[in-house]
Formats: C-alpha cells, structure tokens, sequence
C-alpha cells in the first residue's frame, strides 16, 4: 500500500467516524404550533418562546409534518384602565390517531375501509389544556410559556416516553 492510498484510507476511516457521531438522533415527538393573536409582532415572538422551549426538551422537534401532537395556543390581553394587566394563554394538546389504528377495527372486506381508516386516522384527538395566567410584563409571559411547556412535558410527554410510545 503506498503512502497516499494508506493516507486517503485513514482520512477516509476519520471522516466516516465524526460524520456517524455527528449524525442527529431521531425526534422522539414531532410537534405542530398553531398561535392565534391579532397582534402579529407578539405573535411571532410567543411563537418563538414556544418554538425554543420544545426544542429544549430535547426529543422535541417543531415541524407541521406527520405531527404526533399539534398544539393550539391562544393569548389574550386583559385591560383594565386603558393599560394592560395581565395575559392568559391558553394551550390545547390535541394528537392524532395512529397510522394502521382502524385497520384492526374495520372488516377488511368493506369496500371503502381503507378510504375510511385514513379519513378517520387524520381526526385529531383532545388530549390537555392548560390554561395560565400571567404578569402584564413579557418576562411574565415567557415565565408562563416556560411553565407550560413544562406541564405538557410532565402531562403528555413524559407518560409518553415512560412507556416507549
């Protein structure tokens, strides 16, 4: 073997070795956001809230594709005196059935059980709600997002992972 091909080898076997490390693990949960707010500025940054504490969950990603979870958070201000006193959010969980889930309950000789399956597959289904209540201030209100996320971790997610679903 000569020099270059043992040295094309090595860089070969190193490059192969960090891109396998540098590989990332599969999300264990796919979550959907849907935010409902008139005021678009304070929409995007809850959004964003939202968005960096799924992610630091670790397992979480935030995508619209195949979601195992979709959550639809409403905001409201409370005004009182002109100025504003408090937020209230409010976020219900909701996922969907599995795929193959009505395969096992339909008869197999329907003639539209396989249309029938994925219509209902693609149902979603309530599964929380939390509601809180936050400061006027928006360091309240990412306390209140971080808390939250933190209860539909402890609600949703960690049962979730618990049993290996």
């Amino acid at each position: 073997m000569t020099a270059r091909t043992a040295i094309a080898l090595v860089f070969f076997l190193a490059t192969t070795s960090v891109l396998a490390q540098d590989a990332p693990a599969q999300p264990a949960f796919r979550v959907a956001l849907e935010v409902s707010l008139r005021d678009e500025d304070l929409k995007e940054r809850v959004s964003q809230y939202l968005r960096n504490e799924l992610r630091a969950l670790g397992d979480v990603e935030v995508s619209t594709e195949n979601p195992d979870y979709k959550l639809y958070v409403m905001l409201t201000e409370m005004r009182a005196g002109g100025g504003r006193i408090a937020y209230v959010l409010g976020i219900s969980v909701t996922s969907f059935f599995p795929d193959g889930y009505f395969d096992t309950i339909l008869r197999k000789d329907l003639a539209n059980a396989k249309e029938v399956s994925s219509l209902l597959e693609a149902v979603p289904v309530y599964e929380h709600q939390f509601l809180s209540l936050a400061g006027p201030s928006e360091a309240n209100l990412i306390e209140t997002v971080t808390s939250s996320i933190a209860k539909l971790n402890a609600h949703v997610l960690e049962p979730k992972r618990a049993n290996g679903d």
